[in-house]
């Protein structure tokens, strides 16, 4: 009992000692997203459902989007993201940075896929783009709605400081860069 409470001691003892390992991101600017992305569409989140992957080691997400416009890769009417993290049978699995979807919600989705074809979304949430209608106007705007990654131009993708002021990015103004690095031989 005694011997068990000091290991127990010292394991917590050595813990803060243990070298940190934490996700690092990498900045994504609208070249980036295009070139590295086999497919990017525009489209509707039907909805989503958690997993277990085959061995039971990993929750996994798969979303269905209804696809409303292809900008790159094969034309379909519905494409199913998987993603890490999830909830199933009462435990839930989190990745910081992993983009989030509501059913309904409409995205500009940059896609990468992996060996066994699955789609997922490019650079963790930087890959996915909300699109909502400007209150004023009416006319549709992207942006991310993860805290961190608010735009700041439609090219560079520039990540807008805490406190500073979105701006708002016009979808058919993305849609235009998009086009354009693809005509230059963006792929």
């Amino acid at each position: 009992m005694v011997f068990r409470r000091l290991a127990s001691l010292v394991a917590l003892l050595l813990l803060p000692a243990l070298p940190a390992s934490a996700t690092q991101v990498v900045h994504f600017d609208t070249r980036a997203l295009v070139q590295r992305s086999s497919d990017i569409v525009l489209g509707e989140v039907q909805g989503q459902r958690s997993f277990w992957n085959e061995r039971h080691t990993k929750i996994l997400t798969e979303v269905t989007v209804r696809v409303s416009q292809t900008l790159k890769g094969a034309p379909a009417q519905d494409l199913k993201l998987v993603q890490l993290g999830g909830e199933v049978d009462g435990m839930r699995y989190n990745v910081p940075g992993c983009p989030v979807f509501t059913r309904g919600e409409q995205a500009l989705l940059f896609v990468w896929r992996d060996a066994a074809g699955r789609a997922q979304v490019n650079a963790l949430a930087q890959g996915k783009f909300d699109v909502r209608p400007d209150p004023a106007s009416g006319r549709l705007m992207v942006q991310r709605s993860l805290p961190g990654l608010a735009l700041g131009d439609v090219r560079t993708l520039r990540v807008v400081p805490e406190g500073e002021a979105a701006a708002k990015i016009p979808l058919d103004d993305m849609v235009r860069e998009i086009q354009r690095v693809m005509a230059e031989g963006g792929r």
